[in-house]
């Protein structure tokens, strides 16, 4: 039942020129009163069907309403969850990383050890830094 009303008009001086565009958006679940006045002389009903109606549009507000806002929260936990595993992965990757490094140097490969060590140390950094630049540039 939602009433809409645009404007729109073209203002003039001696130098400059623009334009005026006005939307109006009544966004209400009742008609106005002089249409349900028009309205009970046709059908003497109308009162109880128009509140029926409005009743119904309420309740079909509240639903979209919660299942976006469910949506919402839905979609937080998973970003979360993600970013947990994302954590717990990178740690398990850098563990194997060094282990198998250890393992190198012990096994008397102490050049290449070392280098796979720094190696595994610099792809997690790049990593976490890249993920918190493009955090820093959604919020934005």
């Amino acid at each position: 039942m939602a009433k809409q009303h645009r404007r729109a008009a073209i203002t003039k001086t001696e130098n400059q020129q623009g334009r005026i565009i006005e939307e109006v958006l009544d966004d209400s679940l009742l008609p106005d009163v002089a249409e349900i006045e028009r309205l009970y002389q046709l059908d003497p009903d109308i009162l109880v069907w128009l509140k029926e109606r409005a009743e119904k549009e309420q309740d079909f507000r509240q639903k979209a309403f919660n299942s976006k806002l469910d949506l919402v929260k839905r979609t937080e936990v998973g970003d979360r969850r993600i970013n947990y595993m994302g954590l717990i992965f990178s740690f398990i990757i850098l563990l194997a990383g060094m282990f198998l490094s250890y393992t190198m140097i012990m096994e008397k490969h102490e050049v290449l050890g070392s280098i796979f060590s720094g190696a595994t140390l610099v792809a997690v950094i790049s990593i976490f830094m890249g993920k918190v630049q493009s955090n820093n540039k959604k919020t934005k």
